[in-house]
């Protein structure tokens, strides 16, 4: 008989959420599909610093959360903690981890 290999308990399916508000929570949209979108978006050098940010949290979030975030009327640095988070979840690490790759590619973009 062929040996099987259950991982049934290893896939959980568990989505990290992000608290937006005391009282608004969201998950994340973790899903491989999710993930190569959420790149192809932060990659693509064509769109809008705006609607790149836009499209991040309404593609890793969804359509309710980018409007909150709107009505919400937060600041560039507020909304790249968001953007962040997103990008933290996707990779399974800490937000400051994530901070801090991300802050390390933005000096690298001014050296150039």
């Amino acid at each position: 008989m062929a040996k099987v290999y259950d991982i049934v308990n290893r896939l959980k399916n568990e989505k990290p959420i992000i608290k937006l508000t005391e009282d608004r929570s969201f998950q994340v949209y973790t899903s491989k599909n999710s993930a190569i979108l959420i790149k192809g978006i932060a990659e693509d050098k064509d769109i809008d610093e705006f609607k790149r940010i836009d499209m991040i949290i309404e593609a890793g979030l969804g359509k309710e959360a980018l409007d909150l975030v709107n009505e919400l009327e937060l600041t560039i640095p507020e909304l790249t903690i968001i953007v962040n988070a997103i990008m933290a979840a996707i990779s399974d690490i800490e937000l400051e981890e994530m901070e801090k790759l991300a802050d390390e590619e933005v000096k690298k973009q001014r050296k150039k």
